[in-house]
């Protein structure tokens, strides 16, 4: 399997306690761990814009996601990026609540696994921030769905490298763009400066590291 880089709006170290999701809990204790950091106002859009063009994000570029400098550079497939409405990619759902949770984790982790046998991939998880801002009540029934779904793809044989972050922390209140400013980075790939905080933009730059280092591996 190529390199996966999976993005979960949302997801923070907190809920992985607060809901007891034993596969995350275990996995953040077995590899590389770190914390993003995206100061408020935090929107879907530009902070995954910000990881596609690597390079802090205030205005929405105008150009195809394709032809960003993360995807040119690693040739990856795309699966549900928040950066329009509805999502790009491979799977795509508005951004709104008539997708359950349920359906968005599966069908997106469904679409990572076809894809990943051939190339890397760059994919979405939403429904934390779908759903949060309005219904805190789910927090843990979606956080066990992802539990599950997370454990099913990362305990598939063959991953070289996987990044498994969130661009911020959970949603604060019904405000969109409002959230905890601190979110998630387990990776298999090892952070520069580990006293630091992990910043959106940076993410881009992990993941090529680890598209070029199984690149590398493959030419011997």
């Amino acid at each position: 399997m190529q390199p996966i880089l999976l993005g979960v709006l949302g997801l923070e170290y907190q809920g992985f306690m607060e809901c007891e999701t034993n596969f995350l809990l275990s996995l953040m204790n077995s590899i590389e761990r770190g914390v993003t950091e995206n100061r408020k106002p935090q929107y879907p859009d530009k902070s995954w814009w910000s990881v596609l063009m690597m390079e802090p994000v205030k205005e929405e570029p105008n150009i195809d996601p394709t032809q960003s400098p993360l995807v040119k550079l690693t040739r990856a497939s795309l699966i549900n990026i928040p950066i329009t409405d509805p999502t790009y990619g491979k799977y795509s759902i508005r951004m709104n609540q008539e997708v359950d949770p349920a359906t968005e984790i599966n069908n997106v982790i469904s679409a990572i696994i076809a894809e990943t046998q051939t190339r890397p991939v760059i994919a979405s998880i939403n429904a934390l921030d779908r759903f949060l801002h309005t219904k805190p009540q789910l927090k843990c029934e979606i956080y066990n769905q992802l539990d599950n779904a997370l454990r099913a793809l990362i305990m598939k044989s063959g991953i070289t490298h996987i990044i498994l972050f969130s661009p911020y922390g959970s949603p604060e209140g019904p405000e969109e763009g409002s959230h905890s400013d601190y979110g998630i980075y387990v990776a298999t790939v090892t952070r520069p400066r580990h006293e630091d905080t992990v910043k959106v933009h940076e993410i881009g730059y992990l993941f090529n590291q680890a598209v070029e280092d199984v690149m590398a591996n493959q030419e011997f």
